[in-house]
């Protein structure tokens, strides 16, 4: 368990943020395929805006919110996400602002010559110096983009409604797998403190949101599909019709009684995706998937929890996949043939 001194969100830091968002409305994006710290750490940015300074936003996010819990806090708790995947007269915006993702990442729609005037993440690599984004804020230490967003939204005396105390503490459980990876201090005082302001019959409906057929089928195919070492295991899932399908298999399969790390890897819509997984105490997994991941790919993480892309134009698939899946058993030290896990 990891754990840091405070964070503090001064004066100045505060001030600085709302001189850098003008008047508004400040555009506000995140990753694509947003997770539940994505969607709750953008409307919590939003909340602060507007009940700090009254300056308004808009929060737009890209590609697919698929799994069920997401669709269920999308519905539930963050209806004011917006859905675009092309962005188009940027200059409207007294500023936009990337929240929980990073200008070069790869994983986000913001055009590369377009330097955010905000961001606010807790994810590594830093991609770009704090000199290239006026207000950049960027802590790897901490579990999830919402313990951060908690404490701005503290340092102004905003206290957060239930919907957005629910779907910030979702996000907070979700990304750190309740408190049990890559957490600090600042963790577990904001999971504790939305723990008192949380609607429970909301965080249910989302918890056991309803599955479909399809998901099992798919779930059956990425258990088969899994090879296990002596110390990891590997799922190349395929073609896949969601592209969150390798992050969800990554998440059980890191649980096999010997694993130390997961990847899994699957196609969707010409981008090959892939996840890792850690276990606790084990290798960094944002480290582990910047080792593995083959350019013009992006790749990062934290903690026991890392994901990447590589757009497929003009790429062998097959040799990707195969050299992705060696460079990660050379580094996982496995020697022998993978045995399928069912």
């Amino acid at each position: 368990m990891q754990m840091s001194a405070k964070i503090l969100i001064d004066r100045d830091r505060l001030e600085r943020l709302r001189t850098i968002a003008g008047t508004g409305p400040v555009l506000v994006l995140t990753h694509d395929n947003p997770d539940p710290d994505a969607l709750a750490a953008g409307k919590a940015f939003a909340t602060l805006l507007k009940s700090a300074w009254n300056i308004p936003s808009r929060l737009v996010y890209s590609g697919l919110v698929l799994r069920a819990e997401n669709r269920a806090l999308l519905k539930l708790l963050t209806p004011e996400w917006e859905h675009s995947d092309r962005l188009v007269a940027l200059d409207q915006y007294s500023a936009i602002a990337l929240l929980d993702t990073q200008p070069g990442a790869g994983n986000n729609r913001l055009p590369i010559e377009h330097i955010p005037q905000i961001v606010i993440d807790h994810h590594h690599p830093l991609r770009p110096t704090p000199n290239e984004v006026p207000f950049f804020d960027v802590q790897p230490e901490i579990g999830a983009t919402v313990t951060l967003l908690y404490l701005y939204l503290e340092a102004v005396e905003v206290v957060p409604d239930s919907d957005l105390a629910t779907a910030m503490f979702y996000g907070l459980k979700t990304d750190t797998r309740s408190l049990s990876r890559g957490i600090t201090q600042q963790d577990i005082y904001v999971y504790f403190q939305l723990l008192s302001q949380i609607d429970h019959n909301k965080l249910i409906q989302i918890e056991q949101a309803g599955l479909s057929q399809a998901y099992f089928r798919a779930f059956s195919r990425g258990l088969h599909a899994a090879q296990v070492y002596d110390h990891c295991i590997v799922a190349d899932l395929g073609i896949m019709d969601r592209p969150d399908l390798t992050a969800e298999m990554a998440d059980i399969l890191i649980r096999l009684e010997q694993a130390r790390a997961v990847l899994c890897l699957g196609i969707h819509e010409q981008t090959l995706y892939l996840s890792v997984r850690t276990e606790p105490l084990g290798q960094d997994a944002g480290l582990l998937v910047q080792q593995v991941i083959i350019s013009p790919g992006k790749a990062g993480g934290h903690g026991m929890m890392a994901g990447g892309q590589v757009p497929l134009a003009g790429q062998d698939v097959t040799y990707l996949v195969n050299e992705i899946i060696s460079r990660f058993l050379t580094l996982m030290q496995e020697t022998r043939k993978g045995e399928s896990l069912c």
